[in-house]
């Protein structure tokens, strides 16, 4: 009877996730019969402007006020460190900085179209946090942005993976122009996660925190993948 218990909780979920969340189920299935990705060709680039835009709420408010008033934008770092840090935008831009070009894609893109070709500038994620010093029992970092949409990616990932704090895109298709992001592309600051779905890469990033347990984020909550490796991961097992 247990067994059989067991079967039916198993094709429960299944059913559920096939009636009630069906962005869920297609996401990997669909990759099979989907339009060719609409990404440009290898040495050339996604504007910004054709950038697909994919949010909870919308452009927060907190973010319009830092467009107005740079001055007023605050990073805070804490959790499992030796150094709580509070950092403004010009202290950020004024690190060590990285350009690097990679490829950001939503998880639930069944027509190809949700995915761009892009060149950033930021700030590795590692660097900020060997400026906190984190502790052996940290676990994952947890990413949280000023719409109140979090995430979180695992510590061996920050290393292996080299994570950005993005603060500059391309504005063109060559690469060569790299300005602000804009507005609903996450200014003045996100976070982007190579190797990784787009869920993974919050926009509007203003705090991180570095935890000692497994973190679980606003869509990993409602089924998506909690390491979300790029075209590896959909569904939580």
């Amino acid at each position: 009877m247990g067994c059989e218990a067991m079967e039916r909780r198993q094709l429960l979920k299944v059913l559920f996730t096939i009636l009630w969340m069906p962005s869920l189920a297609e996401a990997g299935i669909l990759d099979l019969f989907r339009k060719k990705d609409a990404l440009p060709p290898e040495g050339r680039f996604t504007p910004v402007k054709d950038l697909y835009v994919v949010d909870i709420k919308g452009v927060p408010g907190a973010a319009r006020q830092v467009a107005e008033d740079p001055s007023s934008f605050r990073l805070r770092v804490h959790g499992r460190v030796a150094r709580e840090l509070v950092l403004t935008l010009e202290e950020i831009r004024g690190l060590p900085s990285v350009r690097r070009d990679l490829i950001l894609e939503c998880v639930d893109n069944p027509r190809g179209t949700r995915v761009g070709r892009l060149r950033v500038e930021g700030v590795r994620l590692s660097h900020l946090l060997e400026m906190a010093g984190t502790g052996r029992d940290s676990v994952d970092v947890v990413l949280r942005a000023m719409d109140g949409y979090h995430t979180s990616v695992e510590m061996g990932y920050v290393t292996k993976g080299d994570p950005l704090l993005v603060y500059a895109i391309n504005h063109d298709r060559d690469g060569r122009l790299l300005r602000d992001l804009p507005l609903d592309h996450g200014y003045p600051m996100r976070v982007m996660c190579p190797g990784k779905w787009g869920y993974k890469s919050p926009k509007w990033l203003h705090e991180i925190e570095v935890v000692d347990y497994d973190y679980r984020g606003y869509w990993e909550k409602r089924g998506w993948s909690d390491r979300g490796r790029y075209r590896v991961d959909y569904l939580e097992e």
